[in-house]
């Protein structure tokens, strides 16, 4: 009796040995990226993420802090790609990161819906975000004082702001600074007088998009040239992509995900 007992106790445990190395390896092969960077990147690298799970199994984490925290984390290792809506600087291509695009984007001047001001020059804007110009009459509005918005120095749209529309000058020391395009898009909601700059990807009812020399800020006008304020988004490595990494960028590029990001932006 002992002995069949201890017989059905050998089989049950090497059925079970046998169930377990079957299903580690399915465990084992689900992969999980992590990403972090650029707010303007950030809602269309969830959609993403959640279009790679769907196709691969696989996971993709996705947090934010802006370009510059994205291009650090992938050098260092804390991340497996950057997301970045700035060009990589000399010093950092020097320490190993690589870009590579897989989006367009147009910068947007945003205002309060209630701002009756429709239309500014790229000289008006930039007047605006030195200081010199200061009410909303003096450029056909309401009398009202202007309210700077935009983004802090880690931000990859301040970067893109300050090179085409402030001609590498700093914006006005007034300028309330928020490191997330969603934090500007709520704090020019909040006031009549604001002004900001956000990704196009954030125009929505509670801003409005302003035309810059007569130009409407839409996907057609960046996508013909028209509008003129249109910059590339980037995934960055440290080093060429390869492994999981590689998979997930190259298939970001493929139809399936060009349809994703075409939901927000323009195709690569």
């Amino acid at each position: 009796m002992k002995l069949v007992r201890s017989s059905k106790f050998v089989l049950a445990a090497t059925v079970i040995a046998l169930v377990a190395a079957m299903v580690a390896p399915a465990f084992a092969s689900a992969a999980t990226l992590k990403l972090s960077g650029s707010t303007t990147v950030y809602p269309v690298a969830q959609l993403l993420a959640t279009g790679y799970k769907a196709k691969t199994g696989n996971n993709v984490t996705v947090t934010g802090g802006g370009s510059s925290v994205g291009i650090k984390d992938a050098l260092a290792g804390r991340v497996d790609v950057g997301m970045s809506s700035r060009d990589l600087k000399d010093s950092e291509k020097s320490s190993g990161a690589v870009e590579t695009v897989f989006a367009r984007d147009a910068l947007t001047i945003v205002v309060n819906p209630k701002n009756t001001v429709k239309n500014l020059t790229e000289e008006q804007v930039r007047s605006i975000y030195r200081g010199e110009i200061t009410n909303w009459k003096q450029v056909g509005g309401a009398n009202r004082r202007i309210v700077l918005v935009g983004r802090t120095a880690a931000s990859g749209t301040y970067e893109f702001f300050k090179e085409k529309f402030l001609l590498g000058k700093r914006q006005s020391s007034k300028t309330r600074a928020y490191s997330s395009n969603g934090m500007v898009r709520s704090a020019v909601k909040a006031n009549k007088g604001a002004i900001g700059y956000v990704s196009m990807a954030y125009v929505d009812k509670r801003v409005r998009a302003l035309k810059i020399g007569g130009i409407s800020a839409t996907k057609a006008n960046a996508a013909s040239g028209a509008y003129l304020y249109v910059r590339p988004l980037y995934w960055i490595t440290k080093g060429a992509p390869n492994g999981e990494a590689k998979a997930f960028i190259d298939w970001t590029k493929t139809s399936a995900g060009q349809k994703i990001v075409q939901k927000e932006f323009l195709h690569y």
